[in-house]
């Protein structure tokens, strides 16, 4: 089992009774028979906003105290371009220094349309899914709002 990130998996089901601009929220956590790894249970999501076509999509896989061991939270524009990754995870051993730099915290910022994989730089620890809401989305979703009245 691989190191957790001190953290707690994400509790979906409430984030709209949280947040006032998620419109909807699809979760489920995925079958252990279709896993690509053995890190431990995975849930994948997808948050849809009211104000803005922008969406994230989440996947978090976690152990056995329900405590976070990676995530993955990308955020699309409405055209599904990327508009950021955060991430947290560690790379494999045969990953290049450079990569394994980051580990486990970084974010993937694109450098020009089109960029899948970004300009990676170093995150911030203990960054978290409502974090990732509240200080980069939501702040952007009123930003845009506010520039277009």
């Amino acid at each position: 089992m691989s190191k957790n990130l001190n953290i707690p998996k994400s509790t979906f089901g409430t984030l709209e009774n949280l947040y006032d601009e998620i419109l909807t929220i699809r979760f489920q956590e995925v079958k252990e028979k279709d896993l690509d790894h053995k890190k431990g249970r995975e849930v994948n999501a997808k948050i849809s906003f009211h104000d803005n076509e922008c969406y994230l999509h989440c996947k978090e896989i976690f152990d056995k105290s329900l405590m976070l061991v990676e995530y993955y939270y990308d955020w699309y524009a409405g055209n599904r371009q990327i508009l950021q990754k955060f991430h947290a995870h560690y790379h494999p051993k045969e990953a290049s220094e450079d990569v394994k730099l980051y580990d486990p915290w970084h974010f993937h910022v694109p450098a020009a349309k089109g960029d899948t994989d970004g300009i990676r730089v170093i995150g911030i620890e203990g960054y978290t899914l409502h974090d990732v809401l509240q200080k980069e989305i939501f702040k952007y979703i009123r930003l845009t709002k506010l520039s277009s009245e």
